[in-house]
Parts: C-alpha cells; structure tokens; sequence
C-alpha cells in the first residue's frame, strides 16, 4: 500500500482547486500522520492549533469532494475520516465496547450485502457506515463492556 503523504493531499487540493492555507496545511499533516487513523472532526480540531471548528469540517469536507479522505459512521458516535484506501475498497468492524476498528476488504462482505439489498430492491453505499458488534476479546465469556 502507499502511503499517502502531507504533500499529497496538499497537491489534491490545490488539483481541486482549492487555495492551501496555514490552517489546510496542519490539517493535511494531521491526516498524514495518522495514515490507519479514523479521525473525528473533534480529533482534527484537538490536533491542530489554532485553527476554527468551521474551517476543519470545510477542510474535511474539501478533502472528500477530493477523493483523498473518506468519511465514515463508525457506530453510535461521531463520524470519523481517514485516508482514502489506495490499496482498494475497505469496510471497517468496530468493538462497540473497546473500539478497536478492523479493517477488512469489501469484497469480503460484498456478496452477503449485495445479495439483501439485491431482494429488497437497494443499491447500498456499504463504505460509508461500519459493521458494529464486539471483538473476540470483548465477546469472550465474563468480559463486560466499558
């Protein structure tokens, strides 16, 4: 897989259309150093400095109409981003007690997914929402959730 860097996402702006900006710029090396993150806006806006809640979701958003970043449900809480897949399609297991997030391969559970939307009449959009449940480790006998 290749890693996708501060650079790149800059120069996919820009390619886009957009003007880089300090602010752009810090939000551009965020993402890069978190390349198997799944970052709410929240963890965007922490990680920066000085820069406003309303231009993190703009950046976030410009990022996306971009193709660089995607953004996902990942259960009961807020939406989270991370770097779009260069290496293909994934769709993303999350421990609804620990919140470990596993990535797997689309194809994995394309079919299972094709097949109910298929005899209900739907095209689903799978990569956009996760697939919530419990871990081994959280689903063990005598575990209990946090």
């Amino acid at each position: 897989m290749t890693m996708v860097t501060a650079d790149d996402l800059i120069d996919g702006l820009r390619g886009s259309g957009y003007r880089i900006t300090e602010a752009r710029r810090q939000i551009c090396l965020l993402l890069a150093g978190e390349p198997e993150g799944h970052l709410s806006a929240a963890d965007v806006l922490d990680g920066v400095s000085g820069v406003d809640q309303s231009t993190v979701y703009r950046t976030l958003e410009a990022l996306e109409r971009a193709g660089l970043v995607e953004h996902i449900h990942m259960g009961h809480g807020a939406g989270a981003y991370h770097l779009a897949p260069a290496g293909g399609d994934h769709h993303h297991l999350v421990c609804e007690a620990c919140g470990t997030v596993v990535d797997v391969p689309l194809s994995r559970v394309r079919a299972a997914v094709d097949d109910v939307a298929r005899s209900h009449g739907f095209v689903v959009d799978t990569a956009h929402f996760a697939l919530v449940g419990r871990c081994t480790s959280c689903a063990a006998p005598g575990t209990t959730s946090q």
